[in-house]
């Protein structure tokens, strides 16, 4: 009855998806696969609609899926115009297409155990299922366009975590009939497109994809739409289609500009001007929500086009160098092998696509080129990307290629080796060890005659979750030195990279343990006694390194003039943590995170005149050899040099565990979740375990090597 009502569930988004399609496309003879494709994309709108409200629920998320269902009883959409199939390719075609979609279905119906969709696809749908609003704290995923997870959110709120993974596994069995009527409507031979669409239904990286929570195979599939829509000059539906490809991800919106550019360099201006409003209709929610949450419209990304407090451009920078070397040492002429056996960029092809030159064989044809040029750019985003799943949008133009060069007998051959060759049970045979792929197959946590508490205690981040759970109260805040797998934890998180505030907090933590010894310093200027209503710090040379300053003290003769929340803190770069250098706490500070240059300035602007004879602040940056200059603004509202060259002194070390520890208290954490041996920021936690007493920490709990400190009040 469980694995009943979850199937339902799924089935509840998927039907009004349908019937919203049907309503749109009505008398405009598109398959009802299209249909289902246009209709996700107003359902996915109407949900991102409710969210912004915040008045998503079940009722509400209910009262959309039922009238996209009650549509269903007025419209018709076409069925598939497919390739007149004889009767031994139209039995293989079943018979790969059952085993395998039977395959991914018990995966899917299975419990989430995949790492994106425990920390972020599915975590991002539980937290719009308890709130039902759009998140008030950004984070890096929180920020990226979520089209795939309105859907799941309509099926998780009645059939939790395995119904929004058959969402997704839906738009993958929805795949094959689709690339059928393409293949169709280029006129290829018959057995081309079935012969092309099992040899991509059953590549190990897109059963894996497709069988979970993550968002690539619907990617695929709305390419794929879009494509379809576009050759019969639909041009607003498929405008719709490719939108939605940005609203997927963010590498999904080379496909709406590419096709764009296409219909501008055939001067095709109306289909040009319908595409093109039609996919900003759909891509526009999220990126104004992105502007008016964060400032940057593009947000997580492009932060030094759009300098913001939520991330810092310095970290993206290392994130992208990071997605694009998987592994030391990665070279380009190591794909072939890696994407295909090797498995060292997460996934694979199968030893099948060895053979994938031959595609070229398929230039000498019109569509052999069509289907060249369409792979030819689908496959860009992999280049920013080196993971396998982000070549597969390229992935059925390359097999209908393909298809297309070999015989007739040897496609067939070719298709029953790669379906034997990628089956689990097989592949297991001869695999990489740690290969990420579609294991045994869990027919007891499909079906719930395993409980998913039984079936998800395997895995090392449900048990840290678990741990979590039993030991902290709803509404406590705690600090992640790894990634959470918050789609079953019901705390507020906050993770170590994430965020600028995450980044903060780990900052502060190095500083009092790793940095603790470091060289320290104050940067000191000194005047005779003036009054003025502002001073400014500004560096006089560039250098790689960073300036950062942990406090200021601004004097008045012998006595120190108390910092105030009504000072109005200005600076170049990195204005929005300035507060971190008048907090007081030695331990946080404020840091340019770029490497310095001329002219930068940390600046205050003081509620009242003061009298002042000098300033001082702590920093470590003065180690670079780096010089300072100190200014004063004066009553006038002019600023005059003050210090034209500042002092340095170097400081005593202090015992710094003490102030971290507040500064996570004051920013609203209240227990951190320290690895000690791997994972995450482990180097980190690692000492704040071993020396808890002298940090002011209280273990709480631990499992395995993972351990969960509480904060001191």
């Amino acid at each position: 009855m469980v694995a009943a009502s979850i199937v339902l569930s799924a089935l509840v988004p998927l039907a009004a998806a349908w019937g919203f399609g049907s309503l749109v496309t009505a008398g405009r003879r598109v398959p009802f696969v299209v249909s289902l494709g246009v209709g996700a994309v107003i359902e996915s709108t109407a949900v991102f609609l409710l969210l912004a409200a915040g008045i998503a629920n079940a009722w509400t998320l209910g009262a959309v899926a039922a009238g996209g269902i009650a549509l269903l009883f007025r419209w018709r959409a076409m069925p598939l115009a497919l390739p007149a199939l004889d009767p031994v390719t139209r039995g293989l075609f079943a018979a790969v297409l059952a085993a395998y979609g039977g395959l991914y279905f018990i995966h899917g119906l299975a419990p989430e155990i995949q790492p994106d969709g425990l920390t972020y696809h599915l975590g991002i749908v539980a937290d719009y299922a308890r709130s039902g609003a759009l998140h008030a704290h950004p984070g890096f995923f929180e920020m990226l366009p979520q089209g795939m997870e309105m859907l799941y959110l309509v099926a998780f709120v009645f059939g939790k975590h395995s119904a929004a993974k058959l969402v997704h596994l839906a738009f993958l069995l929805a795949t094959p009939p689709l690339m059928l009527t393409i293949g169709t409507k280029l006129g290829l031979p018959s057995y081309v497109p079935p012969a092309a669409a099992l040899l991509y239904f059953a590549t190990p990286i897109v059963g894996l994809n497709g069988a979970s929570s993550y968002n690539d195979a619907a990617l695929v599939f709305f390419v794929l739409g879009a494509a379809y829509l576009l050759l019969e000059e639909r041009w607003a539906l498929a405008g719709l289609c490719g939108g939605f490809c940005f609203a997927i991800k963010y590498s999904g919106a080379l496909y709406p500009a590419a096709a764009l550019l296409g219909l501008i360099a055939l001067r095709r201006w109306r289909g040009a001007i319908s595409f093109a409003a039609a996919a900003a209709f759909v891509a526009a929610p999220w990126i104004v929500r992105n502007a008016i949450v964060t400032g940057n419209p593009l947000a997580p990304m492009f932060n030094a086009w759009f300098p913001n407090p939520y991330f810092h451009a310095a970290s993206e920078a290392l994130l992208r160098t990071n997605w694009r070397l998987y592994y030391e040492g990665f070279r380009l002429a190591e794909a072939p092998w890696q994407l295909t056996l090797g498995g060292k960029l997460q996934g694979i092809y199968g030893p099948f696509f060895w053979i994938a030159p031959l595609a070229l064989w398929a230039l000498r044809k019109s569509h052999g080129r069509w289907l060249w040029l369409a792979a030819a750019v689908c496959a860009v985003p992999w280049f920013s990307n080196h993971g396998a799943r982000f070549l597969m949008p390229a992935l059925p133009f390359l097999t209908m290629a393909l298809a297309l060069t070999l015989p007739r007998p040897a496609v067939w051959a070719a298709v029953a080796a790669h379906a034997v060759l990628s089956w689990p049970a097989v592949l297991a045979l001869y695999e990489q060890p740690h290969t990420w792929r579609l294991k045994e197959t869990p027919f007891a946590a499909a079906f719930r005659s395993e409980s998913e508490h039984a079936y998800l205690s395997r895995l090392e981040e449900y048990q840290i979750a678990d741990m979590v759970r039993e030991s902290t109260q709803p509404g406590d805040t705690i600090y992640f030195l790894m990634d959470a797998a918050r789609a079953y934890l019901d705390r507020p998180v906050v993770e170590y990279w994430q965020s600028t505030l995450g980044e903060r907090l780990l900052d502060t933590l190095k500083v009092a343990s790793h940095y603790a010894r470091a060289d320290f310093y104050d940067v000191r200027g000194q005047w005779s006694p003036r009054d003025i209503t502002g001073l400014r710090f500004r560096l006089k040379d560039a250098h790689p390194g960073e300036w950062c300053i942990h406090d200021v003290r601004v004097e008045s003769g012998e006595d120190r003039i108390f910092n105030s929340p009504q000072w109005q803190l200005r600076g170049w770069p990195n204005p929005w943590e300035l507060p971190a250098a008048l907090d007081q706490n030695i331990a946080s500070r404020w840091r340019s995170w770029e490497p310095m240059q001329i002219g930068m300035y940390a600046e205050i602007v003081f509620d009242r005149p003061q009298r002042t004879t000098g300033a001082v602040f702590a920093s470590h940056t003065p180690v670079y050899g780096v010089g300072f200059e100190i200014y004063g603004r004066d009553l006038a509202g002019e600023w005059k040099t003050l210090a034209p060259e500042a002092g340095v002194e170097e400081r005593v070390a202090l015992e710094m565990r003490p102030a971290a520890a507040r500064y996570l208290r004051s920013n609203g954490i209240r227990y951190v979740l320290a690895p000690t041996e791997y994972g995450g920021a482990w180097q980190v936690g690692r000492p704040l375990v071993e020396h808890a007493p002298l940090w002011g920490f209280e273990k709480v709990n631990e499992r395995g090597s993972f351990v969960l400190l509480e904060v001191p009040e």
